[in-house]
């Protein structure tokens, strides 16, 4: 089981992940607020798209060396250095006098949040035991709900504010926290393990799992999950971008990368980004829809990530995949129909859409939300895995940016366009996860390993003993 230290460590590294939350959550109210309005911000459906996904932009760029830097300079050094570039936008943020400044903000929080974003994850599965690795590494899915519902609210309450204050606080807030982050993570974090195993630091290495083992004393042997299985040698550089397609590596780096963008393309963040704009579009009023849009949804998003935290290890990350991406496609197709029959003009119609947005939100919390973004990271190999995790955070990031883009102007032409869309990607998914995902839960690195040389598909795998069985009654 994980110590105190593992759980503290990898809660305050995911203070990065309360940060992307919260832009996420605020960033969509901030541009329907009055006080933005009347400040010069009165933005187009595709203006609007712009200044909610230039964040997303920049990330992706940076993302993509996030991973090489951190084998580089260490993993908590280089969510150090994405946390200072982060702090510099939010305050170019909160006080920008017009767009174009606001714009130039949100890049360079962007390129910050490119660099630490992908590492906390990457972090968190490096310092856990394997038995509890999916449950470490899961708070940092409960950061990102933490903080969008956290953005949603602080927009609510600032919105009874008078003039720009309004919607500068949220960004004054954002600015506040990635000082503290920037500050805290040399100082309160220890090094990663792992990191140290490969940079040849063999003695800090065993040093730092003795501490979070609780351990005390340099006779004790050290004990800590799958450590004797790291394959690499000590001293060996990271990984160079041509070896993650290497034939022992390529279907790894394939499946996160999948995985990763396909996360964004359920449909989660339109809801996230663009909550308020498709409850209104139900049919609720202006201050009906935002306050169910900001409170409730934000509210179950949170409790049902919690709650299902603790079962993390349990479930699977395989099963998680395909039966999320199951029931998300059947809420979608069923919200898709509506809209295309022009039904949700009733008013019973309005509230099974609302239901339905409610029970999608469910759904990926209890899912998709824990499994992918864990997976992703504990399926590479030590030498890989912060190089392919940082580039299928950039697929994450990149889709989330055309999703943002595109979404209020492709809702504007087609009110069933794009849950046909989300609906062909769950079931897409679904089918790829049950036929070329293993499952890892409670895996040591070494028999995650083995179980990818293993010629076989996981579907083919899993049918096995029904055959067997099949044979032997035979």
């Amino acid at each position: 089981m994980a110590s105190t230290r593992v759980w503290l460590s990898a809660t305050f590294a995911s203070l990065g992940a309360f940060m992307f939350g919260f832009d996420t959550g605020s960033i969509g109210s901030v541009t329907v607020m009055d006080q933005f309005v009347s400040s010069g911000f009165k933005l187009s459906a595709t203006l609007q798209g712009v200044l909610v996904s230039t964040i997303l932009i920049t990330s992706t760029l940076s993302g993509l060396f996030s991973g090489v830097l951190s084998d580089r300079i260490s993993r908590v050094y280089t969510m150090t250095l994405g946390a200072a570039i982060f702090c510099a936008g939010s305050v170019i943020e909160t006080v920008a006098p017009n767009l174009a400044a606001l714009i130039a903000g949100r890049a360079l929080a962007g390129l910050g949040e490119g660099f630490f974003l992908p590492i906390i994850a990457v972090y968190c599965v490096e310092i856990s035991p394997a038995a509890s690795r999916g449950r470490v590494t899961s708070i940092v899915q409960v950061a990102v709900t933490v903080g969008i519902a956290s953005g949603f609210f602080c927009c609510y309450g600032t919105a009874h504010v008078d003039g720009s204050f309004a919607w500068r606080t949220p960004f004054l807030l954002q600015a506040s926290l990635a000082l503290v982050y920037a500050i805290g993570c040399p100082l309160l974090l220890p090094l990663s393990p792992r990191w140290l195993y490969m940079k040849g630091k063999v003695s800090q290495a065993e040093g730092v799992i003795r501490k979070l083992q609780k351990q005390s004393g340099t006779n004790q042997s050290v004990h800590f999950e799958e450590w004797e299985d790291i394959t690499h040698k000590p001293n060996e550089n990271s990984a160079r971008i041509r070896e993650i397609f290497n034939k022992d590596a390529r279907k790894r780096t394939f499946l996160a990368c999948f995985l990763m963008g396909m996360q964004q393309l359920s449909g989660i963040d339109g809801l996230l980004y663009y909550a308020p704009v498709l409850f209104a579009q139900a049919g609720l009023s202006a201050s009906k829809s935002k306050f169910l849009a900001s409170g409730v949804s934000g509210l179950i998003n949170i409790a049902v990530t919690i709650i299902c935290t603790p079962f993390m290890d349990r479930m699977g990350r395989r099963n998680s995949t395909i039966i999320g991406g199951l029931v998300m496609g059947c809420i979608i197709c069923i919200v898709g129909s509506i809209y295309a029959s022009g039904a949700h003009a009733g008013s019973a119609a309005r509230w099974v859409i609302i239901v339905c947005l409610y029970l999608f939100l469910i759904a990926f919390g209890s899912t998709w939300a824990l499994t992918t973004r864990v997976y992703a990271s504990e399926i590479q190999p030590l030498r890989n895995r912060a190089t392919v995790s940082s580039i299928a955070n950039s697929c994450n990031q990149g889709i989330n940016t055309l999703v943002a883009l595109t979404f209020p102007v492709f809702l504007n032409n087609t009110t069933s366009g794009p849950y046909w869309l989300f609906m062909g990607c769950l079931f897409t998914t679904a089918a790829v996860a049950w036929y070329y995902m293993p499952e890892t839960k409670g895996h040591s690195f070494a028999s995650i390993e083995q179980v990818f040389k293993n010629k076989k598909s996981p579907g083919v795998m899993g049918l096995e003993p029904i055959l067997k069985l099949g044979s032997k009654n035979a």
